[in-house]
């Protein structure tokens, strides 16, 4: 197990924390306590730690709270949220149900939002600035580019966004959902249905969607666009416009990220695209 470097744990000491275990699949998080409370510590990329503490400082009180952050040493303990179940069990057997639980979840992170220092949703375009592949057809990225410059240049009034907000960052709080791991952008509401669009992952048991056939998560995608707009006062055609962007900017980090081409978020572009 990767364990904290010495001053890391310098930090935690100051801090009154105590390391419990690894979380699976994390190597720099770790489940923690700090005087009997239950908290989650991350390290890893400095950068990204930065940009994830102001994220949940600015999101409202629906994103789980910084406990303690050190910004020089990459060092974030936030609480952890129990019993913590993420809402995948629930889009299985309702997936109407789960949309309508993330909308409400999405209104509640834009109230009473605090300042951050986060990048503008225009940057998210630097993702079309990568190499072709004949794995994702030209006439979609290229429709891809020309909706996001056209949804860039029209956006409303911008407000902190937590930029990931799929169905494995939305857990049980018990009394309500809360968020975690935001990517932290500032831009138009719309935006934050994104992720959950082109997510398959409440769709399948164990996770991994890499391949799964994305045409029925296309048509629940129009369903679910629909319902996240209408809970969080939004206007459906955005909602879907960003996310047919947000498919194809998928495969283009997957492309980026690991030489593949996940599937399902081009499957969703592919029956979007016809409907803008």
């Amino acid at each position: 197990m990767i364990v904290p470097s010495p001053e890391q744990q310098s930090a935690l000491d100051r801090w009154g924390i105590e390391i419990d275990g690894p979380v699976d699949d994390h190597p720099f998080a770790w489940w923690a306590l700090q005087q009997g409370r239950h908290v989650v510590v991350k390290a890893g990329e400095a950068s990204a730690r930065v940009r994830e503490a102001a994220a949940l400082r600015a999101l409202g009180s629906g994103a789980t709270a910084v406990v303690a952050f050190d910004a020089s040493l990459g060092l974030l303990a936030t609480e952890r949220i129990l019993p913590g179940d993420d809402i995948r069990p629930l889009a299985r057997v309702d997936d109407d149900a789960a949309t309508r639980h993330v909308a409400q979840l999405a209104v509640l992170l834009r109230q009473d939002q605090g300042a951050g220092d986060l990048p503008p949703l225009s940057e998210i375009g630097a993702a079309f600035a990568g190499a072709r592949d004949s794995r994702l057809p030209d006439r979609l990225r290229d429709r891809a580019e020309g909706v996001f410059r056209e949804l860039i240049a029209t956006s409303g009034d911008d407000v902190v966004l937590h930029g990931d907000l799929h169905h494995m960052n939305v857990l049980n709080a018990g009394d309500g959902w809360r968020a975690i791991d935001p990517h932290g952008w500032v831009g138009e509401p719309a935006f934050e249905a994104a992720a959950l669009l082109a997510n398959p992952r409440g769709l399948v048991e164990e996770g991994d969607a890499r391949f799964m056939d994305g045409r029925d998560l296309a048509q629940r995608s129009r369903r679910r666009a629909s319902i996240y707009a209408e809970v969080a006062g939004l206007d459906v055609e955005r909602v879907r416009a960003w996310g047919f962007v947000g498919c194809v900017i998928a495969e283009l980090w997957m492309l980026g990220s690991h030489d593949l081409v996940h599937g399902a978020p081009l499957a969703v572009a592919e029956v979007m695209m016809e409907t803008l």
